[in-house]
């Protein structure tokens, strides 16, 4: 069988041949059957897209969208109407589809769509025993779902939470997905050398956020789950996640770009520091100290290992190199495919997230060391990279230095 191509596009069908859609959802019922639940509701619109390929450019809040699936065999996809397209063309593992009744108008309540949902369900035989929703999803909003667990046990079923089950069936990567993360990484690393050749004063954060989007869909990445961020200056610097603005950049400012080179959903997040025409020696100092955390932390880290060691190790390294007290984050999460809102998955490297997670070889995360220090130019530094865990270690996907950059 040829290899997977990651930059593969036809028209008319999922990113993934449909063998690995079976597999997915196989690894996805083989944990319901370690739980006892006989049919499982997946609405977080990254499962989805993970289960199915089917990708929308909207998961309205009030439609219970969602693919129900039988542990015992058989997959029933819900849906507006006006996506009939996307069910049918995209999706490889979208057996069989349903779309939802127009009202009166174009749309209907959402209490009648949850009805739709439930009559459907309970008509074909499937609740009967233990249902599972996913209550941390994105989409649909709270109260369609305890709408939809409402229905469920009026129709039967015992309803329980089916969160972070298919998200724990992602989390150890395919090959086929390792080849799109790796391409991933590649592209992101040519988008900031583009970056760094073109910085100038002048130039305003929104320009630059436009350069990168321009060079990432040049080479084949589309939206990314998460707004390429954009700070410079020491007042933009110290508001951690604000938007890039229509503010030029000017000679001795430091410079933040990040963002992700999102390619079918599967986002790689890189963060690079630049300084324009000279820089405060501390900064340069800082982020050269700080570039061997993760070095250290790839040297120590194996699968099997806690994810938290990675911290642990950063956090010691981060201490004796003085700079710890600078350190306002020390941490990643868990990445791969991610749809909007969200862009990491539910596992963090620092063990804050819903669960934790011993590395496994074929999973990867973001690593960010975020600094706050007011010195000339700025008032925070930091670097993201992404990291891959194989069968010997911890290895970074970016080839580009962790240094500050003087442009």
């Amino acid at each position: 069988m040829a290899a997977f191509d990651p930059a593969r596009y036809v028209e008319g069908e999922a990113p993934f041949p449909a063998a690995e859609y079976t597999d997915r959802l196989a690894r996805t019922r083989a944990g319901m059957a370690r739980l006892g639940i006989n049919l499982l509701f997946v609405t977080s619109p990254a499962n989805i897209t993970w289960l199915t390929g089917y990708d929308s450019l909207w998961y309205r809040r009030s439609a219970p969208t969602g693919l129900a699936i039988r542990q015992d065999g058989g997959t029933l996809f819900f849906d507006k109407l006006g996506h009939r397209g996307l069910a049918e063309n995209l999706g490889n593992a979208i057996e069989e589809a349903v779309y939802f009744p127009r009202g009166g108008g174009d749309e209907t309540c959402f209490g009648d769509l949850v009805a739709f949902v439930a009559d459907t369900l309970q008509g074909r035989g499937w609740l009967r025993g233990t249902a599972a929703l996913e209550h941390w999803a994105t989409a649909p909003g709270g109260i369609v779902l305890r709408a939809l667990e409402t229905a469920f046990e009026g129709a039967g079923a015992t309803v329980t939470d089916g969160s972070w089950l298919v998200d724990r069936a992602r989390l150890v990567m395919s090959p086929a997905e390792l080849a799109v993360m790796r391409r991933a990484g590649t592209i992101a690393d040519e988008v900031m050398r583009v970056i760094a050749g073109e910085l100038h004063a002048g130039m305003t954060e929104l320009e630059i956020q436009g350069l990168a989007q321009h060079e990432l869909a040049k080479r084949g990445c589309g939206e990314a789950a998460l707004r390429t961020a954009v700070r410079s200056g020491a007042r933009r610097g110290e508001s951690h996640h604000t938007l890039p603005a229509p503010r030029p950049i000017h000679e001795g400012e430091i410079v933040i770009v990040d963002y992700s080179a999102s390619l079918w959903n599967y986002h790689v997040d890189i963060a690079r520091c630049f300084a324009l025409g000279h820089a405060d020696q501390r900064w340069i100092d800082l982020l050269e100290k700080a570039a061997g955390s993760l070095d250290a932390a790839c040297a120590a880290v194996k699968p099997g290992e806690p994810m938290e060691k990675v911290i642990a190790v950063a956090r010691d390294h981060l201490k004796d190199q003085g700079i710890l007290e600078h350190a306002w984050f020390v941490g990643g999460y868990v990445q791969g495919l991610q749809v909007m809102p969200d862009w990491v998955g539910h596992v963090y490297l620092g063990g804050a997230g819903f669960e934790k997670s011993n590395f496994e070889a074929g999973m990867m995360s973001n690593y960010e060391n975020v600094f706050d220090v007011r010195w000339p130019g700025g008032s925070c530094i930091d670097y993201i990279d992404m990291i891959e865990m194989t069968p010997d270690g911890l290895r970074p996907l970016s080839t580009l230095p962790r240094t500050l950059t003087v442009v």
